[in-house]
């Protein structure tokens, strides 16, 4: 075992104790138990419905949504938004449709037997079991290759042994076949499939009018040392018997229907079959060694570009790291000062998990990751295991630059691309604007209507703006490429756009939004519990920060004479501020009473994290004052985002008070509403959600690094618990690749290397109290190293395949 292995002797007998692998298209959660290993696949591409499903109960006509939307602004113009958030469900559409399991593969070993030990290796990206059976020991591997797009799964046995292999699926099969040397299942997806929180709705309808699902189809060919006994091939379950077996090989690949996001389907199951049967023999073929040694290389090209370790201080408690995962976990949160104080190595464990997941379940060319990354096991997930926009998909990708895997993010760029190509009819049909419009949910099919249910999540149609603001980091961190900034930059011209259009002039001094909400939340009107308004916090961060971005994009591109540049200018200069009042930031007005003053979200604090506002004197203290007034403890997600606020406002002891929330284990059964970590380190909302992992990537970022106002500060947030450690192939902005080394909380090394042209300059650096203008030079390391109270500056040749210009 390794400090890049999560480790248990427990057998895996519920979902959440199992342990995940994916290449961002194919997904397992591996669960490993005494007299069987079960791979519960997902493949990302297998969603209910079609681009058709979002107006198949027919569209809101324009007049129609015109009418309503001028009653609701009347009304909330004379203080009746309860009256307004009636108006406003005529504007409403259905529900997105939902990410869906697509098969199990169950390799059984009969003989009575125990769990030894089964485990992750995060470098490897490689799942291995063992177990003792009737006297002999059997050892399993499996992993998930990029290379090969397929799933590869060993099973070694130390005296021959059965083995009964079965490929089921709990989706409709239209054909099952078991065949020599392979397994095989053609697959029909639901044509809808309702969320939980629509009761009246049927859980699933596999067949509609007008709509034409998802096929697919899932093969297994395999090769082994002993004897084919009774096979079968009905109920959805295709199975065989395999006696006096040593060695077993199996490769798994997945095909679908689906062709792109917001694109229809296209082909059958049949032709899927063909094309998964195709790939899995070629990779057989290949042999197990070679489809290991590829897919270890291709995974450790993303894994190994930073490495971060985190030493225990002097009174540190003695966590033994070879204690089994979650014992680790529950020894070190049972400590007085909490997981991070007793074991800091936790602290890098996930961070590193969290980087895992997400070159696990995010690459090129596949789908972006959901609220459950590429994993769910339920016909009926939670939430639909959709995309929800007015959160918790951006924090998936807020540490992916600065953690320095550029490429797991493009899977958004694609998503938003189509969400801005379907949401142009949105935009017009609902609001009468130009560009287009997404609210706070979306599906692989880029649903950018709003869905039924309470305006509070419902009406916020700023999902666009604020997706805009977020890949933006790609140009500010320096890794998108000319043509994608091409394509980046038709989407900022919609959205602003629409931001453009969708502003009131009321003939005051700024311009108004309205209606408006603070995502998810409410507050207490003379009408009771609203949630609509005018121009709320969030709103007015989120305008501000696209209209910047427009701006500077547009020199960027070469476009600064563009209309939309024009527009953008003239708005920002009328968008209010964020207002304080008592001390607080205000998310809407001053007579508008919280109703909970601890809701989980913070979205009103948006301009401070992820936007880059400086957030010095009144302001910074006011943002203090807002977290403290909703408190730490909430769910996994929250405590990232206040986590993330926290690093920026560089408060070190509030920081290590909610790392101590995020490391508390949770029971699998568990339902109130309070972050931590699952056994298998998933993060908790309850239930699970990604995004709480794939935050922790920033979170750990921000305390280490910061380069959003332009200058690069070195551990701006380091609690005492982390004092002594070092970290390396970080990036900040605009394209600098940092390696950090301190010791007792004070930076004692750090490098700087530039990654494009535009880092090859002079930038103020600030470590501690010492602030210096340090060159960077093309081809060359930077050092810097402590000598007393200043720093030494020297220059070596930059590693090889370093930028040149």
């Amino acid at each position: 075992m390794t400090a890049n292995d999560l480790y248990y002797t427990s057998p895996a007998l519920n979902w959440l104790d199992g342990l995940p692998l994916g290449n961002g298209r194919l997904g397992a959660m591996v669960l490993a138990a005494q007299d069987q290993v079960r791979l519960q696949v997902n493949d990302s591409t297998a969603w209910s419905g079609s681009p058709a499903s979002e107006h198949r109960c027919g569209a809101v006509s324009p007049e129609v949504a015109a009418a309503a939307l001028a009653r609701a602004r009347a009304a909330i113009a004379e203080d009746r938004p309860v009256d307004a958030e009636r108006d406003l469900e005529a504007l409403q559409g259905r529900y997105s449709q939902a990410y869906l399991p697509f098969a199990d593969v169950c390799i059984e070993t009969p003989k009575p037997g125990r769990l030894v030990e089964r485990g992750l290796s995060l470098r490897s990206a490689t799942h291995s079991s063992l177990q003792e059976a009737g006297g002999t020991s059997i050892r399993q591997e499996t992993f998930i290759s990029a290379p090969d797009q397929v799933l590869v799964h060993r099973l070694r046995s130390g005296s021959p042994t059965e083995v009964i292999l079965r490929l089921q699926t709990p989706l409709r099969q239209t054909h099952c076949a078991s065949e020599s040397g392979e397994l095989s299942l053609q697959l029909h997806l639901p044509a809808d499939a309702a969320p939980g929180h629509e009761p009246d709705e049927p859980p699933l309808t596999w067949e509609l009018p007008g709509i034409t699902p998802v096929a697919g189809a899932a093969v297994l060919a395999l090769t082994h040392d002993g004897q084919r006994g009774a096979a079968s091939s009905d109920g959805g379950n295709a199975a065989v018997v395999l006696t006096g077996v040593t060695e077993l090989v199996f490769v798994l690949a997945t095909s679908t229907t689906f062709t792109a996001p917001g694109h229809p389907p296209h082909g059958s199951a049949g032709d899927c079959a063909a094309e998964a049967s195709t790939r899995a023999r070629a990779a057989l073929d290949r042999g197990f060694d070679v489809l290991r040694k590829d897919h270890a290389e291709a995974h450790r090209f993303l894994f190994d570009r930073v490495h971060l370790v985190l030493e225990p201080g002097p009174d540190a408690q003695t966590i033994p790291a070879s204690l089994p995962t979650d014992q680790r976990i529950l020894a070190a949160a049972q400590q007085p000062g909490g997981a991070p104080a007793a074991d800091p190595g936790l602290v890098s464990l996930l961070f590193d998990y969290g980087r895992y997941l997400l070159i696990s379940s995010s690459r090129p060319g596949t789908l972006p990751a959901t609220l459950q990354g590429i994993w769910n096991d339920e016909l009926q997930p939670p939430w639909s295991s959709n995309y929800t926009l007015n959160i918790n998909t951006e924090m998936n990708y807020w540490g992916a630059e600065a953690a320095n895997l550029a490429e797991c993010h493009e899977p958004l760029l694609d998503l938003v691309e189509a969400l801005a190509e379907q949401g142009r009819a949105t935009a017009r049909n609902l609001y009468g604007t130009r560009g287009w419009a997404a609210h706070h949910n979306s599906d692989a099919w880029a649903f950018t209507s709003p869905t039924s249910g309470h305006a509070s999540w419902s009406q916020w149609a700023m999902a666009g703006v604020w997706l805009v603001c977020h890949l933006d980091e790609r140009r500010r961190f320096g890794s998108a490429a000319p043509d994608e900034l091409r394509r980046f930059w038709a989407m900022a011209v919609g959205a602003a756009e629409f931001a453009c259009d969708w502003l009131l002039d009321d003939g005051g001094t700024t311009l108004q939004t309205r209606p408006s909400t603070s995502p998810e939340n409410c507050y207490l009107s003379e009408q009771g519990r609203a949630a609509v308004t005018t121009s709320t916090g969030m709103d007015r961060a989120l305008l501000s920060w696209l209209f910047d971005t427009v701006i500077a994009l547009a020199d960027e591109v070469g476009e600064v004479d563009h209309p939309i540049v024009r527009e953008s200018a003239a708005a920002r200069e009328r968008i209010a501020p964020p207002a304080i009042s008592s001390g607080t930031v205000l998310e809407w007005g001053p007579s508008h009473p919280e109703t909970e003053p601890d809701h989980r979200h913070v979205s009103h604090l948006v301009f401070a994290y992820p936007g880059s506002t400086p957030l010095s004197g009144d302001l910074g203290k006011a943002i203090g004052t807002a977290l403290d007034r909703r408190g730490d403890d909430s769910t996994g997600w929250s405590l990232i985002w206040k986590l993330c606020l926290r690093a920026r406002l560089r408060e070190p002891e509030r920081v290590a008070d909610l790392l101590r929330l995020i490391f508390r284990p949770v029971a699998t059964t568990t339902v109130d509403h309070s972050g931590g970590l699952y056994p298998n380190l998933f993060a908790a909302h309850p239930p699970f959600q990604v995004d709480g992992n794939l935050g922790f990537i920033a979170a750990v970022t921000e305390m280490l690094l910061q380069s959003h106002t332009g200058e690069i500060r070195v551990l701006p947030t380091l609690p005492a618990e982390l004092a002594t450690g070092s970290v390396s192939g970080l990036v900040a902005r605009p394209g600098i690749a940092v390696d950090i080394r301190w010791e007792q909380g004070a930076a004692v090394e750090l490098s700087m290397t530039p990654r494009n042209a535009a880092a090859v300059r002079a930038h103020t650096v600030c470590i501690g109290g010492w602030t210096s203008s340090v060159e960077l030079r093309s081809g060359y390391r930077t050092r810097l190293v402590a000598a007393g109270a200043e720093f030494h500056i020297s220059y070596t040749d930059a590693p090889a395949g370093a930028f040149v210009a």
